[in-house]
């Protein structure tokens, strides 16, 4: 079996829902990449410096489905050897999908300064207020 996979990365657009549509993309078609050597972490790192962007989530779909029904997301390794698995079995080909807006998990914080600070608002003589 060939060990390599073609990939389009569709990235730079948005998910649009009802239905779900990846707006306005940015394709690129990766191919003569050895994917089946590389680690799910590898692989996220290739996606995020072929990206340019540190802080994505990653989907694929399904080959012959829409994305609101063959949608999946890449997020650990079983993920992605179902991912290699699915593109190996539909001719070496797979739609890749990077999601550049992903939102915070549960487990994540945003770090931000205290909420300590008072403003004082001056009291002002405006008759039309």
């Amino acid at each position: 079996m060939d060990s390599n996979l073609t990939i389009e990365v569709n990235h730079t657009g948005s998910f649009v829902d009802k239905p779900i549509v990846y707006f306005n993309p940015v394709k690129v078609v990766v191919s003569n990449v050895d994917f089946r050597s590389m680690s799910f972490m590898e692989f996220i790192s290739y996606v995020k410096k072929l990206v340019k962007n540190g802080r994505i989530n990653v989907y694929y779909c399904l080959p012959q489905r829409s994305l609101g029904d063959g949608l999946r997301a890449l997020e650990d390794e079983n993920d992605y050897l179902r991912f290699l698995d699915v593109g190996y079995e539909n001719g070496g080909m797979i739609n890749l999908y990077i999601d550049h807006n992903p939102k915070l998990s549960d487990n994540e914080f945003v770090e931000h300064e205290p909420d300590d600070e008072v403003i004082q608002i001056q009291p002002f003589d405006d008759p039309f207020v």
